[in-house]
């Protein structure tokens, strides 16, 4: 019996608008997400993205490394990454790690 591939719940996250695309965070990003965030975020490669993070309350490790990656791949493309809304948990946890919110930024998505 084939098992039916679970969709991707972060898929209805991420949008579309005139300067890219804008990936608005969850309020739970455990561990276990990873692998569904990086899925959403690789298929807006090669486009200006914003991360809208003001709802998150929660993120897990490997969620960040997510996002380390992704602003190493909008480096290497020279396309604009960056943050919006204040995330509290967010800041706490990249300071925890030793980051800052700017090592996940690239560039300026409004002046790509």
């Amino acid at each position: 019996m084939a098992r039916k591939k679970a969709e991707n719940p972060l898929t209805e996250c991420m949008t579309e608008d005139d300067s890219g695309f804008v990936m608005t965070l969850p309020a739970s990003l455990p561990g276990e997400t990873a692998a569904h965030m990086a899925d959403v975020i690789l298929a807006a490669r090669s486009n200006p993205l914003r991360f809208d993070a003001s709802a998150v309350q929660r993120i897990d490790t490997t969620c960040i490394q997510v996002l380390l990656s992704a602003a190493r791949l909008w480096r290497e493309d020279g396309m604009p990454m960056n943050f919006t809304g204040d995330s509290p948990i967010l800041e706490g946890n990249l300071n925890t790690l030793g980051l800052t919110a700017a090592e996940l930024e690239v560039g300026d998505v409004n002046h790509a």
